[in-house]
């Protein structure tokens, strides 16, 4: 009976980090790919996963077993891509070993989500999971952290959660200390600090999903495409321009027919529903044609760089037409 040592790396840090790509079969590919891995980021679990299997196929092999090892690995988009790639992979490891049974190798529990997967096509009789030993000081903890804060997916993760915990409780304390102030507290400061405790909230909770998803990272590579296509005369730029500006045109149009409402009635005949409505049916119509403009120029300028119609573009036209009615009906 043939033995599989199965290592699995589901979020591809084999690819991303040591741009080796799976399935990687067999124990001299296997030790490269540990040892690229390693290289290119010595502190990465998935490493220690392929080491240790590598140390099983080496026990088997010793105890006279006949074994194999390889490693599947999926997508950073970890999820349905990278566990369809992860079928495939295993699949083809499937094909050429020809294993009569599995031992499975990982670094976590989110390895080891694939297992249901993995036991459909082949018998699995154990798992192996990798723990990495971590100094137990107070100087060993804080640079755990440090290095998790700087992995872009622990980063998400984490921070994400608290983030939107504080945009919630800061938009609910500055809305409700807003709603007291109108009613007749405006002798009380303490209102007004704690609605400052609140817009800080909220700015601190945008800031740290900033910080989690590299927007300021993204906006200066956004800046510097948009240079090169100004540079190079797209005629994206132009569009754009001209889509913002209708947009931003639609908000004050819009805005300026709710205000004329709620002054020619009288206070207890207001409402902020109808209100609300107004402002919508006053606006949509200039920011459906400013998104129009803005993905005319993409597709024109793709045309011109690629000579390929963008049929997207249509398909995109036709759901922001289909939207603006039926949100001007419903206005």
């Amino acid at each position: 009976m043939k033995t599989l040592v199965l290592c699995v790396d589901r979020d591809d840090d084999l690819g991303v980090k040591a741009g080796v790509n799976g399935p990687v079969i067999g124990r001299k590919e296997n030790l490269d790919a540990a040892l690229a891995l390693g290289l290119a980021d010595p502190e990465e679990v998935d490493t220690n996963a392929i080491l240790s299997g590598l140390q099983l196929y080496d026990d088997l092999t010793k105890r006279g077993i006949d074994a194999e090892i390889a490693t599947i690995s999926g997508d950073s988009h970890v999820g349905f891509q990278s566990d369809l790639i992860l079928t495939t992979q295993l699949e083809n490891v499937l094909e050429v070993v020809k294993p009569d049974r599995a031992i499975l190798v990982s670094d976590g529990a989110e390895d080891e989500s694939i297992y249901p997967v993995i036991s459909s096509r082949i018998k699995i009789d154990s798992v192996r999971r990798v723990y990495v030993k971590q100094s137990k000081s107070i100087e060993g903890t804080y640079y755990m952290i440090v290095k998790t804060l700087q992995d872009e997916k622990m980063r998400r993760r984490w921070i994400v959660p608290f983030s939107l915990v504080f945009i919630i409780w800061g938009f609910l304390s500055f809305v409700t200390k807003v709603i007291q102030f109108r009613d007749g507290n405006y002798e009380d400061i303490g209102l007004l600090s704690q609605m400052a405790f609140g817009v800080i909230g909220v700015v601190l909770g945008f800031y740290l999903i900033g910080w989690a998803y590299r927007w300021a990272e993204q906006f200066s590579e956004r800046m510097t495409r948009m240079s090169r296509s100004i540079r190079q005369g797209s005629l994206a730029i132009p569009f754009a321009i001209i889509g913002i500006v209708l947009a931003v045109v639609g908000v004050l149009i819009g805005y300026d027919m709710a205000v004329s409402y709620r002054e020619a009635l009288l206070e207890h005949e207001r409402s902020l529903a109808i209100s609300i409505l107004i402002f919508v049916s006053g606006s949509v119509w200039f920011v459906v044609f400013g998104v129009f403009s803005y993905e005319t120029g993409k597709s024109v300028t793709s045309f011109l760089q690629t000579g390929k119609i963008r049929w997207s573009f249509i398909v995109m036209m036709v759901s922001v037409l289909a939207t603006g009615f039926i949100v001007q009906g419903s206005a």
